[in-house]
């Protein structure tokens, strides 16, 4: 597990990802209990790092606490938009969320992280999360790291293109480390280059500082090599 993996400050998540989840490690969804209504007793020394899930539309009503129990979240801030559905916030607010409102319609993830940074200190942020989300955080320039682990299967026409969000091509990357895992897995780990570099110096210069790591797994068919 990559350092940053580790010691980051949050986890970034998109709704439709955090509820695939739950489809996939659960059979049953347990029901809430009375420690559900209240945030966690957080210690000092508890270094694991805060879950951010983008959910604008309220899809995870009724499923928030199973992030909260998670033995790898320390508890979940949620992003939500101006056009959140108000019960949607009232669940929130009946549980002690923590929430962030950014953007319209949808969630202005730049807005959000930077209203993160100011109001919690967070200084690294790791993406775990599906090809939508993904491909904001490329196109906003938000992006450091890239870290892949390829797997030895080729899934042909029903892979999934973790980057399908992107409209302009062309992101250039730089290759930092590459190790062999199990004897079997490929670790890629890629600094994204140009328009991203960029604009970090210029956040660099500005009170917002915040840098961004994706840790994202893919399948052998899904990377191209020329």
């Amino acid at each position: 597990m990559e350092s940053w993996a580790v010691t980051s400050d949050a986890m970034i998540v998109g709704s439709n990802t955090a509820k695939t989840g739950t489809q996939f490690f659960l059979r049953k969804i347990p029901p809430e209990e009375e420690s559900d209504f209240k945030k966690p007793d957080i210690q000092p020394d508890d270094t694991r790092a805060y879950w951010m899930i983008a959910d604008s539309r309220g899809i995870l009503e009724g499923l928030m606490h199973v992030f909260r129990r998670s033995e790898y979240s320390k508890d979940v801030i949620v992003l939500v938009s101006e056009k959140t559905p108000e019960a949607y916030l009232n669940y929130l607010k009946e549980r002690d969320y923590d929430f962030i409102q950014a953007g319209a319609e949808r969630v202005d993830v730049k807005q959000a992280l930077e209203i993160a940074n100011e109001r919690y200190g967070f200084k690294l942020v790791v993406s775990d999360s599906g090809g939508i989300l993904n491909s904001i955080l490329l196109e906003q320039g938000l992006v450091e790291e890239i870290s892949l682990i390829l797997t030895p299967e080729i899934v042909g026409k029903n892979g999934t293109n973790l980057f399908r969000g992107i409209e302009k091509s062309g992101t250039q990357l730089e290759l930092v480390r590459n190790e062999i895992v199990e004897k079997k897995y490929v670790h890629l780990v890629y600094r994204v280059l140009k328009k991203v570099k960029a604009i970090m110096e210029v956040m660099k210069t500005e009170k917002y500082k915040i840098s961004f790591a994706f840790m994202t797994y893919c399948l052998l068919s899904q990377l191209t090599v020329s």
